[in-house]
């Protein structure tokens, strides 16, 4: 009999093995798909960041051209210009600001419509039954 509770246990063990052998090589392959997904990603970014840096490149080509136009053709002088770029900027502050408000008011108002009303009592309130 002893003889047979070795082999029980050689044959559990075996099956042991080849299910923690399968996890292990299902957790490689996990590991292996998250490493594709990373150096995809990163690749990615790297991308985004030269397009970034082409359309800074572009936007101050920009910004000088304008300038020459505005000084050169339009003769603007650099003072008024100056002030004209500042109120530009000012006001785009302010507009973006206001964006960013009327967004979170929008936000607001979609949690205000999912909250309960406060006058509705749920059913089954344990302070009913208390007092």
């Amino acid at each position: 009999m002893a003889k047979r509770k070795k082999s029980r246990k050689s044959g559990h063990a075996r099956a042991g093995k080849g299910s923690s052998l399968q996890e292990i090589l299902s957790l490689s392959a996990k590991l292996a798909d998250l490493q594709k997904d990373m150096v995809k990603a990163t690749g990615l970014g790297e991308a985004a960041e030269e397009r970034l840096a082409d359309l800074e490149i572009h936007v101050n080509l920009l910004a000088r051209l304008l300038t020459t136009l505005c000084i050169e053709k339009l003769g603007i002088r650099v003072g008024a210009l100056k002030r004209l770029v500042r109120r530009i900027e000012k006001e785009a502050v302010r507009d973006s600001q206001i964006m960013e408000l009327e967004s979170l008011y929008k936000l607001s108002e979609g949690n205000a419509k999912k909250a309960p009303s406060p006058h509705v009592k749920p059913k089954g309130d344990p302070w009913d039954q208390i007092s």
